[in-house]
């Protein structure tokens, strides 16, 4: 495991900015609503690889503390 995962913190560099264009795209085009979806569903990816690499610490402090 590396102690910083380069390529980990572009990929979610690159889905804020993709989900930033689209959003700005749909709130031109008058669909607010789509734009409000679209966002969440961002932040929710984003989350669910956070709490991924979350739980990976955790599993990693448990294996090198020995714990059950």
């Amino acid at each position: 495991m590396e102690l910083l995962n380069v390529g980990l913190l572009f990929k979610l560099a690159g889905i804020g900015i993709l989900i930033m264009v689209f959003t700005q795209v749909l709130n031109q085009a008058e669909k607010k609503e789509q734009a409000q979806l679209l966002t969440l569903a961002g932040v929710v990816v984003v989350m669910i690889v956070i709490v991924k690499l979350i739980g990976d610490l955790f599993n990693s402090v448990r294996s090198i503390f020995n714990l059950y």
